[in-house]
């Protein structure tokens, strides 16, 4: 975490099949152990998106502490609803 203050979200944002953006998923660093995993998490999204040819946008955002949590999936519960092999 940045500080004890404040901590990192990272919103992904996915193109749907009618060329729409949508917010799909959510890595909260404050889920994580540290930051470092948290980062990681991110890097496996982004890889495994642009494996599969998602088109996609991560927005980070600063948030403090005890802000509530986004109301989206985490990113293990999208990527299961991802079908298998590539899209």
């Amino acid at each position: 975490m940045t500080d004890t203050n404040h901590a990192w979200v990272w919103i992904g944002h996915v193109t749907t099949g009618d060329g729409e953006t949508a917010a799909a998923f959510v890595i909260d660093e404050r889920q994580y152990p540290d930051a470092d995993a948290a980062q990681a998490a991110l890097n496996a999204a982004a890889a495994e998106l642009r494996r599969r040819r998602i088109p996609h946008e991560l927005e980070h955002v600063r948030v403090r502490i005890d802000a509530p949590a986004e109301p989206l999936p985490t990113w293990a519960e999208y990527r299961a609803t991802l079908p298998d092999g590539d899209a």
